[in-house]
């Protein structure tokens, strides 16, 4: 068939005077006339043409197709978390959502419903429709994003604990990831101790129940930004307890020993009471059993990762400890990790160290709490937060934190119900404790 084909496109392409084909074409030309003899050679090209190109299709049809294997296609394409979550999502009723109903709940991630961000990524309020709950939802966006993704469900897929954000569900597509949380409507530590935005407790009562204009007007003019709302002494104390105890069910997980990484103001999270609850688990690490320190490259935030790992790269409990004493310092004080406002700029840590030799431990104090605090208190809690930032041999493990921070609260406690109006300066007022 090929060499016929060949012989036909020959003579309608190239002729040729000895070819037997063109003899009798020639012949018969002279019989029918020139005008026939044009339209039959148009009528064999067109053969030809199509000879050709049935021949090339039968060819083609005769190479096997292999059947793809899609299971094959799946694990070459997805990351190596991908069938790890879905393994994760099986074994748990965590909730997995669909991308159309994250945009729904967040208005799109319109900006208005943007209440912070973390070291990984946007978060956003919104509400589910399935429920009504109003929840927060990140969005992550760091370059590797799918193993934070992936690392922050697997943290948070089997803990359950009162100072721990909760995990309600998950979404995942191709370019897009993003975790759903409770929401904490009075937001994060930093927002209170440096200025805040308006807190979303007021208008969460909009999504669970009938709420009138004029409540919602007086809602909103409740709420104070900057430093006219301020934490009180025990308020703060409660926080750092209620962030130590998460800390020690980190460490003591049955597990295994989960480091945090990332301890800091904007990562202790407030409920509807003001109780402390730990968040963003993307830089966690998770020991084995009867390990004390393992091997990893530096993560955290500037200003509150531990110098000793800094320098030996290995990971331990005592990290989170330096990055809570820390967290205690700017709870004390009101100031953040570097105090731009000196004239020398300094570490947070330092000004503390300085503080202590000098003896002038009531200047570290925040200005904001106006001196409503038992000087006994806040000393134990300022000596406790220096152990905690000192050397790794000699800091405290979180639960004689915890314990230290309770005996501080006791202490308050108790000066406070000692005070009474008759007692009491008028320059002071104790109330606020």
């Amino acid at each position: 068939m090929l060499f016929l084909i060949n012989n036909v496109n020959v003579s309608v392409s190239q002729p040729s005077p000895t070819s037997n084909f063109e003899v009798a074409e020639v012949k018969q030309r002279k019989k029918i006339g020139p005008g026939l003899g044009v339209l039959i050679g148009g009528v064999v090209g067109v053969l030809a043409v199509v000879i050709l190109y049935i021949f090339i299709l039968s060819r083609r049809r005769k190479t096997p197709i292999a059947p793809v294997d899609k299971d094959v296609w799946r694990h070459q394409k997805l990351p190596a978390w991908k069938p790890a979550l879905s393994a994760l999502s099986k074994e748990s009723e965590i909730l997995k959502v669909s991308i159309e109903e994250v945009y729904a709940a967040t208005n799109n991630l319109v900006e208005s419903n943007f209440i912070g961000e973390g070291t990984a990524g946007k978060v956003y309020r919104g509400v589910l429709s399935n429920n009504q709950i109003n929840v927060a939802i990140k969005k992550i966006t760091d370059d590797g994003f799918g193993d934070t993704f992936f690392r922050e469900i697997k943290s948070l897929l089997h803990m359950r604990h009162p100072n721990l954000v909760a995990l309600v569900g998950y979404c995942e597509n191709k370019s897009e990831c993003f975790l759903i949380y409770e929401l904490c409507p009075n937001g994060n530590l930093s927002e209170w101790l440096y200025g805040m935005h308006f807190s979303l407790l007021g208008f969460s009562s909009i999504f669970e129940q009938q709420t009138s204009f004029a409540q919602l007007k007086s809602s909103i003019n409740s709420q104070k930004t900057g430093k006219d709302k301020i934490l009180s002494w025990t308020q703060r104390l409660e926080i750092a307890i209620g962030s130590a105890r998460g800390l020690w069910f980190l460490h003591t997980f049955p597990d295994g020993c989960i480091v945090h990484r990332d301890v800091k103001p904007t990562n202790i999270l407030l409920g509807t009471n003001f109780e402390a609850k730990l968040s963003d688990f993307g830089l966690s690490k998770v020991m084995n059993l009867g390990e004390s320190c393992v091997s990893s490259e530096v993560r955290g935030t500037f200003g509150y990762v531990d110098p000793e790992y800094q320098t030996n790269h290995k990971v331990s409990a005592a990290n989170d400890i330096y990055s809570f004493g820390v967290v205690l310092l700017q709870i004390l004080s009101g100031r953040k990790v570097i105090d731009m406002n000196m004239k020398k700029p300094m570490p947070l840590d330092k000004i503390a160290k300085s503080v202590m030799k000098k003896g002038g431990m009531i200047e570290f104090a925040d200005p904001n709490l106006n001196g409503e605090y038992p000087i006994e208190a806040f000393r134990l809690v300022f000596e406790l937060s220096l152990l905690c930032i000192g050397d790794k041999r000699k800091r405290p493990s979180i639960q004689q934190v915890t314990v230290k921070l309770e005996e501080a609260l006791s202490i308050s406690m108790r000066m406070k119900a000692s005070i009474t109006p008759s007692h009491t300066p008028d320059c002071i007022v104790f109330s606020g404790y």
